[in-house]
């Protein structure tokens, strides 16, 4: 499967903030917890906004946000954002590794070297949010820009398992869990226009269209 993001990031549509991804983060934040001091980075970042919203929920140390894609690179450092595009930047480890909506676009072997990074990055804590439902995005046309797989629920419970064994020396005191999770629940304002119905809101809204996976030790 290949995933060609700059003519997504091009269309300035996707640069938007709604108050669905308020909702995931929120989500997201309360998983993990308020820790002031704990070191965060974001695979797949995107434009940064995301792992933004989590260092001001959380107060955590300001976050690192790995990104690929020079033009979101160069938009995340205009945001004054730590953004990261080369791996010797990173840290050796951080307590917190997460991404929002990454392996789902790839096949294998790179679905699981994806989630593998993950551990070999993290300490304490793997956090996935993967949006599902990608045959409705199919549907109305949006799957050949944004092409994606999607993950069953014992897909990525296993994935996880792998990565957390061959990364953090055995499951042995290794939480996981996997979530099912429909943002729209708790938005409080759904933003008007066709782009928001079909972009942003197909599939979230069906009770399983989002999946939270964590592992913490």
């Amino acid at each position: 499967m290949a995933t060609e993001w700059s003519p997504y990031w091009q269309d300035v549509s996707n640069l938007r903030w709604t108050e669905v991804d308020e909702v995931v983060l929120e989500k997201v934040a309360n998983r993990l917890g308020w820790g002031p001091g704990r070191t965060l980075l974001e695979l797949g970042a995107g434009r940064g906004l995301h792992s933004r919203r989590l260092y001001e929920m959380m107060r955590c140390d300001r976050p690192d946000l790995y990104e690929v894609n020079p033009e979101m690179l160069a938009y995340m450092e205009r945001q004054g954002l730590n953004a990261v595009g080369d791996d010797e930047e990173l840290r050796n480890s951080y307590d917190i590794v997460w991404s929002y909506g990454v392996p789902e676009h790839f096949d294998d072997p790179q679905r699981q070297e994806i989630i593998d990074r993950h551990f070999e990055l993290a300490r304490h804590c793997v956090l996935l949010v993967i949006p599902r439902a990608t045959w409705l995005r199919a549907a109305i046309g949006r799957h050949d820009r944004i092409p994606a797989k999607d993950f069953s629920y014992m897909e990525l419970r296993g994935r996880l398992e792998k990565g957390a064994g061959r990364h953090w020396n055995g499951l042995d005191g290794v939480e996981i869990g996997v979530e099912t999770f429909c943002p729209l629940f708790g938005v409080r304002h759904i933003p008007r226009g066709l782009y928001n119905l079909t972009d942003r809101l197909v599939g979230w809204a069906l009770p399983d269209g989002l999946l939270l996976g964590y592992a913490a030790r």
